[in-house]
């Protein structure tokens, strides 16, 4: 799958659907981001970042797959090139200095590295005291993922190397990096389903689904706010 045809489920109706509920939740989470600065670690074709750096002073989209940056660079609205950056580079060791950005998030990462805690602590590293860490991820209990483990079984998707992050053990690993973690919440609760008949009631099966089978949702996000400093001492 190339980074255009990655890019193309965004477009359908589920995907759509999907976009807008995750982006509505890191939007809670992260806060106004007017003149502030953000990286989005593993940004893939950098929908994410495009949507939440729209009023940041400075957003910078890593990826080690220079296809999605290329893809993420010509789909930069004009208006927000002299602000945005695509930077090719490793999640375990960001090519950033300590303590340079405002706001740090992954979404969907995690759960396609053998190192989780590593990506995370150098999150909290470039993270500025005071400034905030954003995990989204994809919830092992949801139905969707019981439906993306049996096509993994049968060779199929785009999951089958992902490993699933229970949000306590993600809360953990946010809280040992030094943050003080919280969870922001869960999204998605509408069944796999690309109908856009069925997807006419997302919003009522976003707010139905919060209340009264929270376990279910998709996708989740952890906050967290840096509180402590982070330097690094060159030997």
């Amino acid at each position: 799958m190339n980074a255009a045809q990655y890019d193309l489920w965004y477009e359908s109706p589920l995907g759509a659907a999907c976009l807008a509920a995750e982006i509505n939740l890191l939007r809670r989470g992260a806060g106004d981001l007017k003149g502030k600065s953000l990286l989005d670690v593993g940004c893939g074709t950098g929908r994410f970042l495009l949507a939440l750096g729209q009023e940041a002073a400075r957003a910078v989209g890593l990826d080690h797959d220079a296809a999605m940056l290329d893809f993420a660079r010509s789909h930069t609205p004009t208006e927000m090139a002299q602000r945005v950056e695509w930077i090719e580079g490793d999640a375990t060791a960001l090519p950033f200095p300590d303590e340079t950005f405002d706001l740090v998030l992954e979404n969907t990462l995690l759960c396609f590295c053998d190192t989780p805690a590593s990506v995370i602590r150098e999150m909290a590293r470039v993270c500025r005291p005071g400034g905030t860490i954003l995990l989204g991820e994809l919830n092992p209990y949801s139905p969707w993922q019981w439906w993306r483990r049996v096509k993994a079984v049968l060779g199929l998707g785009s999951f089958i190397s992902a490993s699933w992050h229970k949000p306590d053990d993600l809360f953990a690993l946010l809280t040992e990096s030094g943050c003080q973690a919280q969870r922001l919440g869960r999204a998605i609760f509408w069944p796999p389903l690309n109908v856009r008949d069925a997807l006419r009631w997302s919003s009522l099966t976003e707010w139905a689904g919060a209340r009264l089978w929270p376990w279910a949702g998709a996708w989740y996000a952890i906050g967290g706010a840096n509180s402590i400093r982070h330097v690094t001492i060159k030997t």
